[in-house]
């Protein structure tokens, strides 16, 4: 008897443990970024800033973290991984220099591989994963493209979702070759990828407005009724009403 009232009282708590919502941007730094470079920046820092809003809008409910991955073939850096939003640093010209080829496949391969270990045995997350570049895969040497779609898929199993924003190359084809239906082409102007990169920071809004609401309706909600809600929506990510 004591033994089931401690299990039971485990189960509460784990229950009422605030969402850790992960928030995920695998972006390319390959040398034809040039062109955008300025509005690359400042459009990530507005997600960043809308990041740090739903952490303080939503501290109730969740706890946001960040992470950044920006990828040429000199080098995949973490600029910061599952960090703090409010301890984040924006972009500057300084730290977002692009150069090189287009690793895609070896950042999204990484990223996804480690971050899968790190949310081993937690069932209260939620991730979103959003891919931005403006070119194809030309120089990756740890992953092919079968094992990315297949990574994906089985992440998606896992009630994660993916978005792709992309320019200057077949978009559609690409994301559909990744498995990944959330998806955003944009003309590569100061004008329309500032305006994608803000469609992107509103998407995350509603995002984090659909889990809290889930959070305050379904408060003892199982892992299967968590995932069975992640993979509801997660085909609708970009879709504004």
């Amino acid at each position: 008897m004591i033994v089931n009232h401690i299990k039971k009282r485990k189960d509460m708590e784990k229950k009422t443990d605030k969402t850790k919502v992960y928030n995920v941007i695998i972006m390319d730094r390959s040398g034809s970024m040039w062109d955008i470079q300025k509005p690359a920046i400042q459009g990530f820092n507005e997600v960043l800033g809308g990041v740090k809003a739903a952490q303080t809008k939503y501290a109730e409910t969740q706890e946001q973290f960040i992470t950044l991955v920006l990828f040429d073939s000199a080098s995949i850096d973490e600029v910061y991984w599952n960090a703090d939003p409010s301890k984040a640093a924006i972009l500057t010209a300084e730290t977002y220099v692009p150069g090189a080829c287009t690793p895609l496949y070896d950042a999204m391969g990484r990223t996804l591989t480690k971050l899968e270990k790190e949310l081993k045995g937690d069932e209260n997350h939620s991730v979103i994963v959003t891919v931005i570049t403006d070119g194809y895969e030309n120089s990756s040497h740890e992953y092919n493209l079968a094992a990315i779609k297949a990574l994906v898929e089985h992440l998606k199993d896992e009630g994660w979702s993916f978005a792709y924003m992309g320019t200057d190359h077949d978009v559609h084809g690409v994301s559909v070759s990744l498995s990944i239906t959330n998806v955003i082409k944009f003309e590569k102007t100061e004008e329309k990828t500032l305006e994608t990169f803000r469609k992107e920071r509103r998407a995350r809004e509603r995002w984090v407005e659909e889990e809290n609401n889930f959070n305050l309706n379904c408060p003892n909600a199982s892992y299967e009724e968590r995932i069975r809600f992640e993979k509801q929506r997660a085909a609708r990510f970009y879709q504004e009403d």
